[in-house]
């Protein structure tokens, strides 16, 4: 029996067997059961949000919305990788930073995503591939 409804069912699944996955490989909280039918409905596809650039230096440009973000150097290295329920309050932080300024950090980039503990553990794992590559993050990062 295939009709849009069966397919939506296990997309929605698979979804939801993924973030299971994510959680347990970034040292969340342990799954025993991976009966998805426990997990909350996911809106969408996560309802996350398209990778987009912005302007580091214009405060007026921050992303006032929840999600997780990459500051880059000017070779296009990533160098953090912060998340944050207004990644602009959080941007404002580094301003007087002295490693916030040009050539150090020269772009930006940010996924909305307004689940916290998704956006968490987006922010912990990016953090983990990374490795050293994020120099600046000193959590989750094995030097």
């Amino acid at each position: 029996m295939h009709n849009k409804y069966y397919s939506v069912g296990l997309k929605q699944a698979s979804l939801s067997t993924r973030l299971v996955e994510l959680k347990r490989s970034v040292g969340g909280d342990e799954v025993r059961n991976t009966d998805v039918s426990n997990y909350p409905k996911l809106n969408g596809p996560t309802n996350v949000g398209e990778l987009t650039e912005f302007d580091p230096y214009d405060p007026n440009g921050f992303p006032s919305v929840p999600g997780v973000y990459v500051l880059y150097d000017i070779c296009q290295r990533p160098l953090y990788v912060g998340q944050g329920g207004a990644i602009d309050r959080r941007l404002r932080v580094y301003h007087d930073k002295f490693w916030f300024k040009s050539p150090i950090v020269e772009s930006a980039a940010y996924v909305r995503i307004d689940d916290r503990s998704l956006r968490e553990s987006v922010e912990t794992l990016l953090i983990k591939f990374l490795k050293s590559n994020a120099v600046i993050n000193k959590r989750f990062v094995e030097r």
